[in-house]
């Protein structure tokens, strides 16, 4: 069998890429004789469930239709006719990417060309290019003569192909590089996301239903161990999912799986070896690049790294019931701080960043919890109360369950305190003291927050695995993939989290000319987003476009685009159809909204239209109660994270990737479901992609398949309201929240006479495609450029090097800036937002060139606020 046999055997298959190649080459290269086995198991494997939505109101004309439906051009449809040729039709079977478990999805930028795939290169450091004032840059083949233009300057500017030209930043790089072992750092810690740390078994599970199959034994590495995958794509489909599975409110079942150790868990998924290089190639790689990045550009080290790897299977909640995770991220950059003597930089990729706002806020109420015990402790209080103090002292020893007690003493003191007429409680006392220690300690142990992908609003992705399956490249179906990932408490942490809980007033409108509706509730929040976005709608005119280079802050700030705006987030068709073959069909249309998974409506809603077997989705129903709602720390779904106190914050992502928003799912009640047997879980009808640009991309998934099946349909349906994509993970709508962070702090007060656009404090800057330097400014592109830009990456944008992963070539960025003053500590904080043309959700950790972006302003930062280290 050859290279060209494998690669085209999955398409043969008419199955998705990624795992019937895996299972195809496990069988190949381990066991020949199970290629029959094989491929039977490749074919069962397209016959499985697809994913689901919820409704939010109901259209109840007997006969309507969506966008979604193929062909409804003009959002009306005749009744669908069925004819006596009808055939059954696998409605759950499709190609859809499996994208937020992204570490063993396949690279899009790593090319058979490109070498090897599985490990960072020898090296990440790159030559300089001199380049002549006022000249282009050369290339080192070039002949000097000929690249040189007549009236070039004899004078040279050093510009790095990754760093640039700022004198502060190559200083500072170059000094921390050289300062050796003894040298000051900042400590980085890194946090990775879903999927994106190893997980070792400490409980003996017997695989033994089948001949020749491997038991999983304590140390074994679980997730991600290709043995095991390749027995259940070939063997036993159930081991090692039972072994990924949790139990009852996300507890241990089957194996009992905990979080590798160290900066190697979160490095690479799969350990070394011959069968990690032929079969995961570098899809497996997590934060290994970037680690070697930072110790050859900037000299870091294990002294100087914190890894934070943790279960990625929990909610954040249940990782520090469990395993004290959160506990264990306080001491530890304590210690680091500590030994530093500076503060540190959290570099957060994916869900980490949701895992840190989870953090952020357990630290802050753990903080009050222990101000709130010191005053009990301190004061004159009531005997009962002062005998539970006492119990409580003695029985609790972990923080969780302290506050867990803490809020028993509450409900005591506060019964005390108005059985003797008191009006203020020690908790009033101990949030302002709590939220004083809070702050001071973020400002004592976090210098940094650089966010790498992070989707700020979550992604609709999670919830289709949640309710219809992701095989998370695994050869396993999406029916046995979604049993495992509905134990799951982490897809909830990912929920969509709607734009519109970032203002103040509530308002629903169609005008700018409407009066606003008075919020319900006073909001507390120190800026109101629609104030600010009236004070910038102000200054327009027939002239005058006061959101010109900004076009996220429009769409989230003026046009207030949500992720209902331009089609549902999730659509339900319910075809109610007669007995008698060739009769019409009726369809009712239901629709989710983002409100509705912070409620747990639409987990409900499937439930009662589906009525499967033992209600699974009442499962994740109930994770939503005990660990978002019932809990003392703020529910993250509530509303979007508000910029953190933290001095430094840089965001940065990539966009153009086409990327999953929408899903339409089919419920059919009719007689024909005898003859067309439907799997239980809701049926996948369709998706919408959008895609560079912002276009929006119907892919219907309705057409049969099999081993000479057609591929699913797709076509450009329309223009959405954004002007861009996600990065093939997470919308560009939660990307593009991070914009908003750019306000905090900016906004200017009218100053009677001459009030000024607060997104004139914005600064903007570029840097081309396949440029070395960054320009100041809207970039004016002409038609060739644009153009140029819709076409592959290209031999004008390489850098020299021959590195895959996208190393090859330099995307255009463009970076938005501000800064502002802190008034009560006068200290200055700033907030930066990178955008990466064309980059996938990986490579945010991998990009030579967007690390560089991110850590030259780290650089200028430290610059000005530190000491350049030296020997």
């Amino acid at each position: 069998m050859d290279d060209s046999t494998m690669s085209t055997l999955p398409s043969l298959l008419g199955v998705g890429s990624n795992v019937p190649v895996l299972t195809v080459l496990a069988s190949f290269f381990f066991r020949q004789d199970f290629v029959l086995l094989t491929v039977f198991f490749a074919l069962v494997q397209t016959t499985t469930g697809k994913d689901v939505g919820d409704d939010t109101y109901k259209r109840d004309a007997a006969v309507q239709s969506s966008w979604m439906v193929e062909g409804n051009d003009d959002k009306s449809i005749a009744p669908e006719k069925h004819d006596d040729e009808d055939t059954c039709i696998d409605y759950a079977a499709d190609e859809v990417e499996d994208s937020m478990y992204d570490p063993i999805q396949a690279d899009p930028d790593c090319r058979e060309e490109d070498g090897d795939c599985t490990l960072p290169p020898a090296s990440t450091l790159e030559e300089e290019i001199i380049m002549a004032a006022g000249c282009e840059v050369m290339d080192e083949d070039d002949d000097e003569d000929e690249a040189r233009p007549a009236t070039c300057s004899a004078e040279h500017q050093t510009v790095d192909k990754h760093w640039g030209s700022d004198p502060k930043v190559l200083q500072m790089r170059d000094a921390l590089r050289e300062a050796g072992e003894h040298g000051h750092r900042p400590p980085i810690f890194l946090v990775p996301g879903l999927a994106s740390t190893r997980l070792v078994a400490w409980r003996h599970k017997e695989c033994n239903e089948r001949p020749l199959m491997s038991d999983i034994r304590v140390q074994d590495n679980v997730w991600l161990n290709l043995n095991l995958i390749m027995q259940m794509g070939t063997m036993d489909p159930t081991c090692y999912r039972e072994c990924l599975k949790l139990g009852l409110n996300q507890t241990d079942s089957g194996c009992k799986l905990r979080p590798d150790e160290g900066l190697d868990a979160i490095s690479s998924l799969s350990l070394e070896g011959v069968q990690s290089k032929l079969l995961m190639g570098g899809t497996n790689t997590v934060y290994s690049w970037l680690i070697q990045w930072l110790s050859d550009n900037m000299g870091y080290d294990v002294s100087s790294i914190v890894g934070f790897p943790y279960d990625w299977r929990l909610s954040p909640d249940k990782m520090e019931e469990r395993d004290g995770f959160l506990t264990f991220m306080r001491r530890r950059m304590e210690a680091a701080v500590q030994t530093s003597g500076e503060p540190g930089i959290v570099v957060c990729h994916s869900m980490g960043n949701l895992i840190f706002r989870y953090f952020l806020s357990w630290l802050r109420v753990e903080f009050t919890a222990e101000v709130y015990l010191e005053l009990l402790d301190k004061n004159e209080i009531a005997e009962e109360l002062k005998d539970a103090l006492s119990s409580l002292k003695q029985k609790v020893r972990s923080p969780y369950k302290r506050r867990k007690k803490v809020g028993f003493l509450r409900s005591i003191e506060e019964d005390l305190q108005r059985k003797h007429g008191g009006d203020r409680t020690f908790w009033d006392d101990a949030q302002k003291e709590g939220d004083e220690r809070w702050h001071h300690w973020i400002e004592a142990h976090i210098w940094t927050y650089a966010g790498l992908s992070a989707p700020l609003l979550g992604a609709v992705n999670p919830l289709r695995a949640s309710i219809s399956g992701e095989t998370m490249g695994l050869p396993i179906s999406e029916e046995g993939a979604r049993e495992m990932e509905v134990s799951f408490g982490s897809t909830l942490t990912i929920s969509p989290v709607s734009s519109h809980d970032a203002f103040c007033d509530e308002w629903e409108f169609n005008n700018w000319d409407e009066e606003p509706e008075p919020a319900s509730v006073v909001d507390g929040r120190g800026m109101c987003l629609d104030d600010l976005a009236l004070d910038v709608q102000n200054f327009a005119n027939d002239t005058h476009d006061p959101w010109r280079g900004y076009p996220a802050l429009r769409s989230l700030l003026h046009e207030r685009v949500n992720w209902d705006t331009d089609f549902p987030m999730i659509e339900v068709v319910q075809e109610d159809c007669e007995s008698e073959a060739g009769s019409f069909c009726l369809k009712r249309f239901s629709e989710v909204a983002p409100g509705d998974v912070a409620t747990g409506r639409i987990f409900l809603d499937f439930g009662e239209l589906w009525k499967e077997e033992g209600d699974p989705l009442l499962v994740k129903h109930e994770q939503l109660r005990n660990s978002f709602w019932n809990s003392d720390i703020p529910n993250p779904l509530s509303e979007p994270w508000e910029r953190p106190p933290i001095k430094h914050v840089l965001m940065a992502y990539g966009t153009d990737i086409p990327t999953e928003v929408s899903y339409s799912y089919l419920k059919r009640d009719d007689s024909r479901d005898n003859m067309c047997k439907q799997s239980d879980m809701p049926n996948l009808q369709s998706v919408l992609w959008e895609v560079d640009g912002g276009k929006i991309v119907l892919e219907k998934l309705d057409a049969p398949k099999g081993l000479f099946g057609s591929k699913p349909k797709k076509k450009v349906v329309g223009q959405g309201s954004l002007h861009h994509s996600g990065d093939g993970s997470v919308p560009y709508l939660s990307l593009a929240a991070a914009h908003l962070w750019l306000l905090y702090g900016i906004r200017a007060p009218s100053n009677g006479s001459h009030p000024t656009n607060p997104l004139e404090k914005i600064h903007f800057s570029h840097r081309p495609r396949g440029g070395l330097l960054w320009k100041d400014g809207i970039p004016e592109a002409s038609p060739e450029e644009e153009e140029k830009k819709q076409t592959n990456k290209d031999d004008s944008a390489d850098t020299g090097t021959s590195h895959p992963h996208g190393t090859k070539y330099k995307p255009e960025m463009h970076r938005f800036h501000t800064k502002f003053e802190n008034a009560e500590t006068g200290i200055e904080h700033t907030t930066t937002v990178i955008e990466a043309f064309g980059v996938e959700h990986k490579e945010t950790t991998r990009n030579y060139d967007i690390l560089a972006a991110v850590f030259t302003d780290v650089l200028k930062w430290m610059h000005n606020d530190f000491e350049v280290p030296s020997n």
